[in-house]
């Protein structure tokens, strides 16, 4: 019995992280801002999007950042004057190891 339960939520576990939506949301980017694009390949759920995008969120100078799970790719607008794609990059590195689906 407890063979048939850990299956189970194995099985759970594998197809929870497999079901993508579309994405439809739109980065918004005023002249002075920028764009950093950066790749994360662990990233695989809804559960992961919001882990980077809640980390990056209270960044200092991010102003919006969408994690696309089907390209792997987090786009941040970002403010120049106020951090840069390298602390960019260190902020995402620390979260992905905060992901569940690795």
């Amino acid at each position: 019995m407890k063979k048939l339960i850990c299956f189970v939520a194995i099985i759970m576990a594998i197809f929870s992280c497999h079901q993508i939506p579309e994405e439809t949301r739109v980065l918004s980017k005023e002249a002075t801002d920028s764009v950093f694009v950066l790749d994360v390949p662990n990233a695989r759920c809804s559960k992961c999007q919001n882990i980077i995008e809640g980390g990056l969120a209270n960044e200092a100078g991010v102003k919006q950042s969408i994690l696309n799970l089907h390209t792997k790719q987090v786009s941040i607008v970002y403010a120049p004057d106020q951090t840069t794609p390298q602390q960019l990059e260190e902020k995402v590195s620390g979260l992905v190891p905060l992901l569940p689906c690795k």
